[in-house]
């Protein structure tokens, strides 16, 4: 049986599987690894259009390493995700953005609920502007040379319209909507409301992208429970690449092929390589102190391997010590 792809404003996706945008986490080598595994759609961290106005050094290599991905991940589609609070802003960054970076759809993010992101009004906080949003949407997809796209959480405190806000967007020319089945509040916890995904699908005529505590264990059950055109793997994707290909052979009716010690540490290992290759050693060493435990979750007596992962600050460290682990009766 063949993956299933969507479209977004004519523009194929080979599959429905997509990377979520997570600060911290979805620079170049966990997409690249991401694409290598199969996902058809991967999101950048998100940009701040404040920090490219004023020339950050740190937003310009993030946005210069798109280009590598379109280099390396040919049959992958990207989205730029980018956020702000000030109208202006947002609208004189995104011929910046143009030019500096390489990338197949622009989002634009209406979801994040930290208070760093709050504190600007951007974000989550749009929620609360939403006159002021569909005017900026309006705006940015008449000035955007690539199709809009939006990232949305259900409500602020409490669950909105959102079927209303969704088809607002529609009419504003936004081409696809990715929606966290949660509130603002609600954080990352407790139950996603998969039903008002699915309200939302039922409400507009642009793909809807479903995001929420998804996983290669209960990916079809939410593509039924939602309707929708693609699912969006965010936590489970750091330390577990590999989610894209199980759910790409899943999807196929296939097993997913086994996992072991040996083959997340070989994973982890090309991880450090592409992370050392895109960053500075100590930014790259920092990083990737909390990623490399997460490749080894579930697997036992290797208590020692993840106190000495937190202390490497260099590639050599982070393999030298890695070379060291027993793959004995090592399964997940």
């Amino acid at each position: 049986m063949a993956n299933r792809g969507f479209e977004i404003a004519g523009i194929p996706v080979k599959n429905r599987f997509v990377l979520a945008p997570l600060a911290g986490f979805t620079d170049y080598s966990l997409r690249k690894l991401s694409s290598d595994m199969g996902a058809g759609l991967v999101y950048t961290e998100m940009e701040s259009c404040e920090s490219l106005l004023h020339g950050s050094q740190a937003t310009l290599e993030d946005l210069k390493n798109t280009h590598r991905d379109r280099r390396d991940e040919k049959d992958t589609r990207l989205a730029l995700q980018i956020f702000g609070g000030k109208a202006e802003s947002i609208l004189q960054s995104i011929p910046l953005f143009e030019k500096e970076a390489e990338y197949d759809f622009l989002d634009f993010n209406v979801g994040c609920p930290v208070p760093k992101v709050m504190r600007q009004r951007a974000g989550s906080y749009w929620l609360n502007r939403l006159d002021e949003l569909f005017s900026l949407l309006e705006k940015m997809v008449s000035i955007s040379r690539k199709p809009v796209i939006v990232k949305i959480r259900i409500g602020f405190d409490e669950i909105m319209d959102v079927r209303h806000v969704c088809r607002k967007m529609e009419s504003c020319g936004v081409k696809a909507i990715a929606v966290h089945g949660r509130t603002r509040k609600e954080g990352f916890m407790g139950p996603v409301h998969y039903d008002i995904i699915r309200a939302i699908k039922e409400s507009v005529s642009i793909p809807v992208i479903a995001n929420g505590a998804i996983d290669e264990r209960n990916f079809l059950d939410v593509l039924e429970e939602t309707k929708a055109d693609a699912v969006m793997i965010g936590q489970r994707a750091i330390g577990y690449p590999k989610v894209f290909q199980d759910m790409v052979r899943v999807e196929q009716g296939l097993a997913p092929i086994e996992n072991t010690l040996k083959s997340q540490v070989e994973i982890l290992k090309e991880h450090l390589r592409l992370m050392f290759s895109c960053k500075e050693e100590k930014p790259a060493s920092d990083i990737m102190r909390g990623i490399s435990v997460r490749y080894l979750k579930g697997f036992g007596n290797i208590k020692e391997t993840k106190l000495a992962l937190v202390h490497c600050r260099s590639l050599d460290e982070y393999l030298s010590v890695l070379s060291r682990i027993s793959f004995e009766n090592q399964v997940q």
